[in-house]
């Protein structure tokens, strides 16, 4: 449904956000479920071919940013769209962004040039973007862990460099330099810095990741309501065929000659609500403590409990439309 990304310059802590905040939408959040991704893909031809245009460094800018773009769009219809439409949220470390600062601002192509190049890609819901200190980033990147897990070659391993990225990155998010179309939709969550300890970094992510989530924002690559009749889709095929279990040796009720008497359910019902509404009527107004005026109340509120899960239900109007 969403698409979150996680920006910021080599070393800066982005492999630790994205798990953070996955780890946070899992645990607190009723998604279909969490995909963690990333950009350039290092398991597929066009996003090595994007990562060997930067170690062999033989290419200019433009065709390197039309590398990434070819393995960004890609990606983006291929694997991230089919999860949205079925209510997955996706969060990927590195994204669009990237390249409008790489090689857009960096490599001096200009981002409108790259936000052209990726026009075709998806626009992130969310940019989270994570920063730090040029020295602490250098010295993350040259550690003996971060090489086990990257190939050191795909870095930019010089102090000015990564002045230059964090710069870049400040202009872009900032606002200093304007968002080029149609990237400008997306929210961007930052600077969020990452020169203090993990415990407060992951608290800081928290809190914004809870913000976002809760404000409810429309998603931009995705109609809800299709999502939503996804999601029906699914619950009543998943339901569909369901019998009594044998074994059990219990019939359902409604196979029986004698269920409600005999009577259609909705004079069941009508008569039900009557009794009910004398017998309230019959205590003192100032005893009638949590009693609901309808006795479908309970139920209703059973099927408002369901339907929040939807991302376009609004549980109040709901539960206002009922009465007291």
């Amino acid at each position: 449904m969403y698409l979150i990304t996680i920006e910021g310059g080599d070393g800066s802590g982005k492999g630790l956000a994205t798990k953070v905040v996955a780890e946070v939408l899992e645990r607190e959040f009723c998604f279909t479920s969490v995909e963690v991704t990333g950009e350039p893909r290092r398991d597929h031809p066009l996003g090595r071919l994007a990562i060997d245009s930067v170690r062999r460094q033989t290419h200019t800018p433009e065709s390197e940013a039309g590398l990434f773009a070819a393995d960004r769009v890609d990606h983006s219809h291929g694997w991230i769209l089919p999860r949205l439409e079925e209510g997955r949220i996706v969060v990927s470390e590195r994204n669009v962004h990237s390249s409008l600062v790489y090689q857009g601002i960096v490599g001096e192509l200009g981002v409108d040039r790259v936000a052209h190049l990726n026009s075709a890609a998806l626009v992130p819901d969310l940019c989270i973007w994570v920063d730090c200190d040029p020295e602490v980033a250098i010295n993350r990147i040259r550690s003996g862990t971060l090489r086990m897990m990257s190939d050191k070659a795909e870095y930019f391993e010089t102090t000015e460099l990564q002045k230059a990225i964090r710069a870049g990155y400040a202009a872009l998010l900032s606002g200093e330099i304007e968002m080029p179309i149609p990237f400008d939709m997306g929210a961007i969550i930052g600077p969020v810095s990452n020169e203090a300890t993990e415990r407060e970094f992951r608290r800081k992510l928290t809190l914004h990741i809870r913000k976002f989530i809760h404000s409810r924002v429309a998603p931009l690559n995705v109609e809800t309501e299709s999502v939503e009749r996804f999601m029906l889709r699914r619950l009543i095929k998943s339901t569909k065929g369901q019998t009594t279990l044998d074994d059990l040796g219990v019939d359902p009720a409604r196979a029986r000659g004698d269920w409600l008497g005999g009577e259609a359910p909705w004079r069941v019902l009508r008569a039900a609500q009557k009794a009910h509404s004398e017998a309230i009527a019959a205590v003192p107004e100032d005893e009638r403590v949590d009693v609901p005026k309808s006795v479908l109340a309970h139920s209703m509120s059973s099927i408002c409990g369901t339907l929040s899960v939807l991302p376009s239900a609004d549980v109040n109007e709901l539960r206002a439309a009922q009465g007291p």
